[in-house]
């Protein structure tokens, strides 16, 4: 339970820093605006390739 509260407050930290309440260097600013659109761009990819294969699954069967 008490790892739930430590990610709870790891994510309130990421967005404060990256919504500019939180005076950080702004190359880490950056950097996690930048890692934050390459895992959005990682999960849609994701979500292709898996409606990918669930479309050849179904069309598979007759």
């Amino acid at each position: 339970m008490m790892a739930l509260v430590w990610l709870i407050d790891a994510v309130v930290i990421i967005v404060k820093v990256l919504g500019g309440q939180t005076n950080a260097n702004p190359v880490l600013r950056y950097g996690m605006w930048l890692a934050l659109l390459c895992i959005l761009a990682a999960g849609f990819g994701a979500l292709g390739y898996l409606l990918l294969l669930l479309q050849h699954h179904l069309g598979s069967n007759p």
